[in-house]
């Protein structure tokens, strides 16, 4: 009696896996669907809103900053910053890099929940081991 459950749960638990693994190669075409889409933003980058005070008056840019020196400098392409100038709202380098920054977000949220599968995956098994 005992080997026909030992049976079932070891199919139930190819089944879970199998499952897993097809999600997780779904989530690995959706991410390079969205690599195809356009130019991915780098990691660890945000967009920031910055003012500058001329004369009396305020102006509103925006800029991409990266958590490293990763962008040629503006006056120096030898030379590396954390900051790209991007414009005022709207302007088509600030579109850009909004685009950039949406399909990097995505890319890291499908990576994350990779990640997970990958973790539940191996707990399967080792969930297995244990029993």
């Amino acid at each position: 009696m005992s080997s026909h459950s030992e049976l079932k749960t070891s199919q139930d638990v190819h089944l879970r896996a199998k499952q897993i693994k097809s999600l997780i190669r779904s989530l690995k075409q959706k991410i390079k669907k969205i690599e195809r889409e356009g130019e991915v933003a780098p990691a660890n980058c945000h967009i920031i809103l910055y003012q500058v005070n001329r004369k009396g008056t305020i102006y509103w840019y925006y800029k991409l900053q990266a958590a490293e020196s990763i962008f040629p400098m503006a006056t120096n392409n030898e030379k590396k910053t954390k900051y790209k100038y991007l414009g005022r709202a709207g302007s088509s380098a600030h579109i850009d890099a909004v685009e950039k920054l949406t399909r990097r977000n995505l890319i890291d949220e499908l990576e994350r929940v990779i990640q997970s599968l990958t973790e539940s995956y191996l707990d399967i098994y080792i969930g297995t081991e244990t029993e």
